[in-house]
């Protein structure tokens, strides 16, 4: 991992990708794309949010094996 590597939310690599927010955390979940899942738990909420972020690599990646 390299230190200057670009970060993309689900939004961005959904704009990437042209589908959906939700086909993306799909690719996520069945493991297509490798993402990695930030926590944000404060003291005065009960939910805990969970905020995924994807390597440029990674989607490159992604373009690449199932794009092509």
């Amino acid at each position: 991992m390299d230190a200057n590597e670009k970060w993309y939310s689900v939004k961005e690599v959904s704009a990437i990708l042209g589908c959906s927010v939700d086909m993306v955390r799909r690719l996520v979940q069945r493991g297509k794309l490798k993402a990695v899942r930030l926590s944000v738990n404060t003291s005065k909420r009960i939910r805990r949010y969970v905020t995924l972020r994807i390597s440029s690599l990674e989607v490159a990646r992604f373009l690449r094996d199932n794009l092509a």
